[in-house]
């Protein structure tokens, strides 16, 4: 083994490390630019031993709080609940599914049930939570859906902005004791 073995790490897991991100993810996290990542894929630039390891802490952080999560599901549960019914043609994603990922992605439609239904229907928000579900990576948006729970709910809806613009895409929780 010589001492370049040392200074670069395998493209095969780069590769793995950053399945199904895209470029412009993989090099936000990697504080690069993209075209230092595409060399990399393509095989142009040997891969420094420290972004690897960078990529291994940072998949170690992400599957940690999903973890942590799975336990923590059974205990907590968000303060507000989605203010929609549930979709006959796709009965698998449950409302406050469709409510949890919309608000960690585009947490600005929440604020008007048509603009929650339409980005929904828009955006195929359906097929993304079924494809996030089998990869899965959906227990880390309902992980930072939990958190974003407590905080969003007293910045949406209020001023005179909202007045006669409908029902809100989600409704508080009445606590059970």
């Amino acid at each position: 083994m010589n001492a370049a073995d040392h200074r670069h790490g395998a493209l095969s897991d780069f590769l793995a490390l950053t399945d199904g991100l895209s470029i412009a993810r993989i090099a936000q996290s990697l504080r690069c630019c993209t075209r230092t990542v595409r060399n990399y894929v393509a095989g142009r630039s040997p891969i420094l031993w420290h972004r690897i390891e960078l990529l291994r802490l940072l998949a170690r952080e992400t599957d940690a709080p999903a973890a942590s999560a799975g336990a923590a599901s059974t205990t907590e549960q968000p303060t507000v609940v989605a203010n929609i019914e549930l979709d006959p043609a796709s009965p698998d994603v449950l409302p406050d599914e469709m409510l949890a990922w919309v608000g960690v992605h585009a947490s600005h439609f929440l604020s008007c049930q048509r603009s929650f239904t339409h980005y929904v229907r828009g955006w195929n928000v359906v097929d993304k939570i079924r494809r996030a579900k089998r990869e899965g990576t959906f227990a880390a948006v309902l992980a930072q859906w939990r958190v974003l729970a407590l905080e969003l709910p007293r910045m949406w809806r209020s001023g005179p902005l909202w007045t006669g613009v409908g029902p809100p895409a989600y409704h508080r929780r009445e606590s059970k004791m």
